[in-house]
């Protein structure tokens, strides 16, 4: 189906708001644990319970729009997120936290996958809709880092109840949107399956670094909130350096859409992390805002090239028959990497100390490196076998 100008408005303006949203939430509670004298674990159990329950809910939600439509299963999504966000705003426990958390990951999950189903279904420009898909989704997020610092400054619960705007948004515009393909999705298409068989071994790597990355990416989400805090940082500054973070996602995302030589190379990879390296260690030992941005800053390319690659790869390697659960394991891997990062970090933060998680994350991620150097000659083996046996 062609990929018409309503389509695209309904797919960017989606991504951008349900990642204003969800990070919103995320500011908005992970700030208050802090503050209300929550430890680490506390916030590590709260990400956690996003985390997981997004990896678990979002390849189901991609066999679920693969077989009955996008649309519908990204519709649920944008409601069962409003429930979430003003359930926030009325109640404020930790126990509720927990069980929120649980409930905003399984509501987005059912966002995202189908919706980057839906955006790659023809397997037409690909890399454009990519580009402009992450652009849409981290606009939302430095939208949200950058505001929800401001609006918790002057009600704690404002950040939620401002996110439920562009949330009831997407019920609109999907609700006046009327496509062809609501009933089912891709398996009526008789088009032959658009693949690319060498993105079969990097598909599989850009799964393992991008729940590695999510290790980083979830203690700069869920656990910064605590250091900030106990560094003295207010919350609008602490919010412009997440944003800050964002910018540099981005600023990788250009890069990646611009040039193509980290196209079925390792090497882009492996130096992304290392750079992420030196992030986390700056985070580990650094007490000055600008020091620690300059940390966060370092973090983020790792993070902008470990999703950018991962869901080109997840994208390029399945046909649209399978797009949605390929999707969902992509957005899975995050996520267990996520539950980890938030779950292990929170334990070892709160046994001995704050900055103790960024130091540990350093070396975990060195040994992914090396397991990412050992597996690539295995993988790419097998998939030469697959093809020649194909043949």
């Amino acid at each position: 189906m062609p990929f018409s100008p309503s389509r695209t408005r309904a797919v960017y303006y989606t991504s951008f708001a349900t990642d204003f949203a969800y990070f919103a939430f995320l500011f908005s509670i992970t700030r208050w644990l802090a503050e209300s004298g929550s430890s680490q674990w506390h916030l590590g159990i709260f990400g956690a319970c996003a985390s997981i329950s997004y990896a678990l809910c979002g390849p189901l939600a991609g066999i679920v729009s693969d077989r009955f439509g996008r649309r519908r299963v990204m519709l649920c999504g944008a409601v069962a997120t409003i429930a979430v966000l003003l359930a926030c705003s009325v109640w404020r426990s930790r126990p509720l936290f927990y069980i929120m958390a649980a409930a905003c990951g399984f509501s987005v999950s059912l966002i995202f996958p189908p919706l980057i189903a839906w955006l790659t279904d023809d397997g037409q420009d690909t890399n454009r809709r990519l580009f402009l898909f992450c652009i849409s989704w981290n606009a939302g997020v430095i939208a949200s880092q950058s505001t929800a610092g401001w609006f918790y400054w002057i009600r704690p619960e404002l950040p939620l109840l401002v996110a439920a705007i562009p949330m009831v948004g997407i019920i609109a515009v999907m609700s006046a949107w009327k496509p062809p393909d609501t009933q089912r999705a891709a398996p009526l298409s008789s088009e032959p399956e658009r693949t690319e068989p060498r993105a079969r071994t990097f598909v599989y790597l850009g799964w393992l670094s991008n729940g590695a990355g999510a290790l980083a990416f979830s203690m700069v989400t869920h656990l910064f909130p605590y250091l900030a805090h106990e560094s003295g940082i207010s919350p609008p500054a602490h919010g412009a350096m997440l944003a800050a973070n964002r910018l540099a996602v981005i600023g990788t995302y250009f890069l990646m859409y611009r040039f193509t030589f980290w196209h079925y190379r390792l090497w882009p990879a492996i130096g992304a992390q290392v750079i992420a390296m030196a992030g986390l260690a700056i985070l580990g030992y650094a007490s000055s805002i600008p020091v620690l941005t300059i940390g966060l800053i370092l973090t983020a390319l790792m993070l902008g090239y470990n999703y950018f690659a991962s869901i080109y790869y997840s994208t390029m390697a399945f046909g649209s028959r399978r797009k949605g659960i390929a999707s969902g394991i992509h957005e899975g891997s995050l996520a267990v990497g996520g539950a980890i990062g938030a779950l292990g970090g929170g334990l070892i933060g709160t046994a001995y100390g704050a900055r103790v998680p960024y130091r540990v994350c350093v070396v975990l991620l060195g040994s992914f490196v090396v397991l990412q150097l050992v597996i690539r000659p295995v993988i790419s083996r097998r998939g030469a076998l697959d093809r020649t046996s194909a043949r």
